[in-house]
């Protein structure tokens, strides 16, 4: 082999490197808006009602993002940073210094935080023909009817721009880079975001609200010509006409399919849990005995023990190295999730405690609002995968925080996540897991107070 070869093969080999590295670089950054609905709980509400909530956040290559696609302003707005770790786009909110983050797809089509379900679309170059419906949680509706340089307007009430839009109301519209243009044949003009992709024709983002696709609608007017494409992924909510008993075994039948996929027989089988997690520089080690309703919490720091909590029943002390303190019965609560929800509330023992009520259907995602022992939570079941993929915990003192879970693996039988994202509030934060250990026998003194 000579000199040149090897100065070649070396080159050759730092030319693939920088394209590599390039695109790691590219992949870092977004020009583009990811939306999602998800149907939330209302706190005030005793049944669990559930609220629609739309998210829509236009991402730019430059780091930062909008989440006022409403506003007037938003093609240059700024409410925030972001950036990508993995498969973590992580946001920080310039306002009040709140965090969120969204779980990516592989291909970053998708993605998930809590109860939604984000997709991506594109700045629109064009508007897909169709009658887009947005539906509010009143049940009640407005639309926009779009095809070859016309719309019409299909509203009794409020509108995007805060005026009354009658029914029918149209005009002409134009589209450039994300800027919807409206005419109105009685000489107004209205200018709103419009965000849509070719592929995901389904859907439209106007002014941060997902507008989505019904062709039954659509074929009543034989002047708007069909999209090729599938039809919008169905929402089903309860209502007060759907029968409690339907939808309390569906809800159950759901959580049982769920049970299957995460180890059937082998979750059902689990006693006692030990788990090992890190989160913000700190290592918490959870253990559960599920026959004695127990549970300790101990929170190192540089393998310094700095908090250590534990919770028998309905009460708990926790202890700090210089004292001990009576849990809060919020705390208490926040604590039972360990022996009550997520994966352990799927256990066969918790299921047949619990009710469970069908509340949603949209996008292959199921969402049951579960109580159990005085706990209320909010499953979000990937219906194809029968898997659960997010947790929303209802609190009316602490408010609403939400699990989302990802990495999930396959220890002793159980399919366990191994990565969580907290969302609680205004911050976000993730929690890796260390290891499980499943069944394990624990001493009396497992349980003592330290002294």
């Amino acid at each position: 082999m000579t000199l040149n070869t090897l100065v070649r093969i070396r080159t050759s080999v730092l030319f693939l490197c920088l394209l590599f590295s390039s695109s790691s670089l590219l992949a870092q950054t977004l020009n583009a808006v990811y939306a999602g609905t998800a149907y939330e709980y209302d706190q005030s509400s005793d049944a669990g009602a559930m609220v629609r909530t739309d998210y829509a956040y236009y991402f730019r290559p430059n780091s930062s993002f909008c989440s006022g696609l409403d506003k007037a302003d938003w093609q240059k707005r700024i409410d925030g940073t972001y950036s990508i770790t993995g498969n973590q786009l992580k946001m920080k909110f310039l306002n009040d210094g709140s965090e969120k983050i969204i779980l990516l797809s592989v291909t970053g089509e998708t993605g998930q935080s809590g109860a939604a379900t984000f997709v991506r679309l594109n700045i629109s170059t064009a508007v897909p023909n169709g009658f887009y419906k947005f539906v509010r949680s009143s049940s009640k509706a407005d639309g926009f009817y779009f095809t070859d340089g016309k719309f019409k307007r299909t509203a009794t009430l409020t509108t995007l721009s805060g005026g009354n839009a009658n029914s029918g109301n149209g005009g002409s519209y134009s589209i450039n880079q994300g800027q919807l243009d409206l005419k109105f044949d009685n000489g107004k003009t209205a200018t709103y975001s419009l965000f849509t992709s070719p592929d995901k024709k389904q859907i439209v983002v106007i002014n941060g609200d997902i507008y989505y696709l019904d062709e039954e609608e659509m074929a009543k007017h034989g002047d708007i010509a069909k999209p090729t494409t599938t039809t919008a992924a169905p929402i089903v909510t309860t209502t007060t006409t759907t029968k409690s008993n339907d939808i309390l075994e569906a809800g159950m039948n759901l959580m049982k399919a769920c049970n299957q996929t995460h180890g059937g027989k082998s979750l059902d089988a689990l006693t006692s849990l030990k788990a090992v997690m890190n989160t913000n520089n700190l290592t918490l080690t959870m253990t559960a005995d599920f026959n004695r309703q127990v549970v300790r919490l101990e929170s190192s720091l540089q393998g310094n023990v700095i908090l250590l909590e534990q919770m028998e029943g309905n009460s708990g002390w926790s202890f700090d190295g210089n004292g001990y303190v009576a849990l809060s019965p919020q705390r208490v609560t926040e604590l039972k999730r360990y022996l009550y929800c997520g994966i352990l509330g799927l256990k066969a023992g918790v299921l047949e405690k619990s009710t469970a009520t069908l509340q949603t259907t949209q996008y292959d995602l199921s969402s049951v609002m579960v109580t159990v022992n005085s706990v209320r939570a909010g499953y979000i079941i990937n219906n194809k995968a029968n898997k659960l993929e997010a947790l929303i915990m209802v609190d009316p003192l602490s408010g609403t925080s939400t699990f989302t879970y990802s990495d999930y693996k396959k220890t002793n039988g159980i399919m366990l996540p191994y990565t969580e994202i907290m969302q609680s509030g205004k911050h976000a934060q993730t929690i890796t897991y260390e290891s499980y250990d499943i069944n394990p026998s624990f001493p009396a003194s497992s349980w003592a107070k330290p002294k």
